[in-house]
């Protein structure tokens, strides 16, 4: 026993020397951690909780950059999540609710340095922290992204741009971004213009706007809600007559019947996953804290869709203007704003508003107005689970910063904000971005938890097959006796049976083209009814290999007698002829002629499509038979949707006024910018008629999309500024005096 005893004692006396004979590790310069807290602290994707940086030794002490970073280096296009300048002790950096984590980062890594480093390889950074396996997303591929924007504010530089001296810029250089960042559309909450001085700038800020647009390498769709910019053309009211030019040039959503509603609210279907985006409009004064913003018309036409969409599995975006003071994002309940910006949950239109989305909490509203910078950190709310989410957006034309509490106004080049949208199947990720600059900023990115999917393209196979018979048929009791005469042989061969002639727009196969035929594809489209077979040939009118709205759309105009053939039918007549390199470059030639002339239309989807077109053959230098194909088609969809409108479509346009003043002698000046057509009065416009009511009528003819201003005079007395909507035969009549000057509506010539 003593033996034992002694034995096991050595044993433990030379363990016990093992062990302090190791030497101890040396602790890290600086440790990064992460305590992940909130709700979703345990939830992929969601970054809420803080990030923290020790610094373990004297030497270690300095200013360290954290970034987002995958296995090699920092994720392209990210700006650091934050900047700690740590002496000694612990640094931290809180990240707050709703922010995300990116699909792709697996780890943060802190890189030392006085300035922005330009080396972010993991190598070269001091520490790292490796993203749980349970808080990354699992999906790090979009299903499509899209670009969120608002307050462009475009104005009219020969007036002064005001506090947005760099709208323009910044508006080139945001579409920059998004091409770049290959977003699949553009969607904007409001204000789209300044209207820095009333009627007198109003239309040519639009058609800014728009230049810049046609001009960019931006080719995708662009949709547009109304702010109170936007409807409103002064400091007191509405006009529509000056107002005509943004519901006649921005896309909406490129459809002649909604355009022609002449209404600002609209829907559109995302393709891929049928996720709806509704954009609304403010309609009840400049002031969004006086009035009522939206018409009974407009919250019903909402509530329907709301109604109809809460259970199709689908995401539905919301994009509108204006915040509710108090409730939501972009706002702070002890001092929303500057000054009295939001609108007021006593207006009833506004309580409303809210009890809709008090009741669908599944939308996601996207609004501006503000301009706050993201950087406040008011962005993402849906009122402590109560509402539905709401996303506040900045500003491209001139960005408000926070300081010490207060707004600053001060417009700073390069400080131009918004969002990248990335949708996946079970989240949204709204990656805010400085679009000067093309960076994503981590403290301004936002993970909503909503799901969607991919629409089926084609109607799927039985998941069953037809069963055979139990029981195999009997065979006849008797054998069929052989006839007495043999029967006689047909004097010619059978032919082999051909396939039915193509009749387009016949969808529902009855042998004639009616209005039912572009509801079948309308369903079709809308995933309620399929098309099979010779159906799917006849629907595609355009000729472009797949069924898409606009087809439904060209059957619409061959029933108004707008056209004759069906561009597939051009299509078939044209090809019996090979043609040459030479009609490519002809028709290239026309193309871009016409992108120039029309571009007060370029955000309509049918501009951006030629637009593309254009582009990626210029690019590719194809000359063949397939690419005057695509570009024919392309062209006749633009000029297609003008003609729909009654928009212009030649080198020149119509104007017309009817004197109902009864003037000797009626001039048109006629001006865009600070520049006048001619030296005040204007030209003396053209005698036409005298209509049924004995007023006479008169004309000028303008180059098409050259102007968009207009006043009539007799050199004396004269009408208000007007703005030119560049649609042809666009009339102009008077109605009553304000402050000694006529105001006007108008009406289509001949229409």
């Amino acid at each position: 026993m003593k033996k034992t005893l002694a034995i096991t004692l050595a044993i433990l006396i030379a363990m016990s020397a093992l062990v302090f004979s190791v030497p101890a590790f040396a602790a890290s310069p600086i440790t990064l951690s992460y305590s992940f807290t909130g709700d979703e602290a345990t939830k992929a994707g969601f970054a809420e909780g803080t990030i923290s940086l020790t610094v373990n030794e004297s030497s270690a002490a300095g200013n360290y950059y954290l970034y987002w970073a995958d296995s090699t280096k920092a994720l392209d296009g990210y700006r650091q999540i934050a900047t700690l300048n740590v002496s000694s002790g612990t640094g931290t950096y809180k990240m707050l609710d709703h922010t995300a984590i990116p699909p792709k980062a697996t780890q943060i890594i802190a890189i030392k340095s006085s300035s922005t480093p330009t080396n972010k390889n993991v190598s070269n950074a001091a520490s790292t922290y490796a993203i749980p396996a349970n808080k990354r997303l699992s999906d790090t591929t979009a299903i499509y992204s899209f670009g969120a924007f608002s307050d462009p504010q475009i104005a009219n530089d020969s007036y002064g741009s005001g506090s947005y001296p760099h709208d323009e810029t910044h508006w080139a250089k945001a579409l920059e971004t998004f091409t770049q960042r290959g977003v699949s559309f553009l969607v904007a909450s409001g204000d789209i213009v300044n209207d820095q001085n009333g009627g007198v700038t109003y239309a040519a800020e639009y058609q800014r706007y728009q230049k810049i647009l046609a001009d960019s390498s931006f080719v995708n769709p662009v949709w547009e809600a109304n702010g109170n910019h936007d409807v409103h053309v002064n400091w007191k009211g509405s006009d529509p007559v000056l107002n005509k030019p943004f519901v006649m040039g921005t896309g909406i959503d490129s459809n002649a019947a909604s355009i022609k509603a002449n209404k600002a609210y609209f829907e559109m279907t995302e393709p891929v996953t049928g996720d709806h985006f509704i954009f609304m409009a403010q309609e009840g004064g400049f002031y969004s804290n006086q009035g009522q913003q939206f018409t009974t018309a407009q919250l019903d036409w909402l509530e329907g869709l709301l109604k109809k969409y809460k259970d199709d599995g689908k995401n539905i975006f919301i994009m509108e203007h204006c915040n509710v003071e108090g409730w939501g994002s972009g706002d702070k309940a002890t001092s929303p704003y500057y000054y009295d910006l939001g609108m007021k949950k006593s207006q009833t239109s506004t309580a409303r508003f809210i009890k809709l989305m008090e009741t669908y909490k599944k939308c996601v509203i996207v609004t501006g107005h503000t301009h706050l910078e993201l950087g406040a950190h008011l962005n993402y709310s849906d009122n402590n689970g109560t509402s539905a989410v709401m996303m506040h957006n900045s500003a491209i034309g001139g960005v408000r910063r926070l300081v010490n509490g207060s707004v600053d106004r001060t417009a700073v080049l390069g400080m131009s904000e918004g969002y990248i949208v990335d949708v996946y199947e079970d989240c949204i990720i709204f990656n805010g971005a400085n679009l000067y600059h093309n960076e994503i900023m981590p403290d301004c990115t936002y993970i909503i938890p909503n799901s969607t999917s991919v629409q089926p393209t084609q109607p799927t196979e039985p998941e069953t097959k037809p069963t055979e018979p139990e029981t195999q048929p009997t065979e006849p009791e008797t054998q069929p006796t052989e006839p007495e005469t043999e029967p006689t042989v047909p004097e010619t061969e059978p032919t082999e049976p051909t396939e039915p002639p193509v009749f387009y727009g016949d969808i529902d196969l009855n042998g004639k083209i009616e209005i039912i035929d572009a509801t079948h594809i309308q369903r079709h489209l809308a995933l309620i009814a399929s098309l099979y077979g010779e159906q799917i040939a006849n629907a595609d009118v355009d000729g472009d290999g797949k069924i898409t709205i606009t087809d439904a759309t060209y059957i619409q105009r061959h029933l108004a007698g707008l056209t004759e053939k069906f561009p597939a039918e051009e299509k078939s007549a044209k090809s019996v002829a090979a043609i040459s390199a030479g009609d490519v470059t002809s028709l290239l030639s026309t193309a871009k002629s016409d992108l120039s002339k029309y571009y007060p239309y370029s955000s309509f989807d049918q501009y951006q499509a030629l637009k593309k077109c254009v582009k990626e053959l210029e690019k590719s230098g194809d000359k063949s038979q397939t690419a005057y194909d695509k570009l024919s088609a392309a062209h006749a969809d633009f000029i297609g949707i003008l003609e729909a409108i009654g928009a212009a479509t030649g080198d020149t346009i119509d104007v017309y006024f009817t004197n109902v003043p009864n003037w000797s002698k009626v001039n048109a000046y006629v001006w865009t910018g600070s520049t006048p057509k001619v030296a005040w009065p204007g030209e003396e416009m053209t005698f036409v008629e005298t209509n049924d009511m004995g007023q006479k009528v008169y004309k000028i003819t303008l180059e098409t999309g050259k102007y968009s201003n207009i006043i009539f005079n007799n050199g004396s007395s004269q009408t208000v500024d007007l703005a030119l909507s560049n649609t042809n035969n666009e009339g102009f009549y008077t109605t009553t005096q304000s402050g000694g000057k006529y105001l006007c509506n108008t009406y289509t010539y001949g229409g």
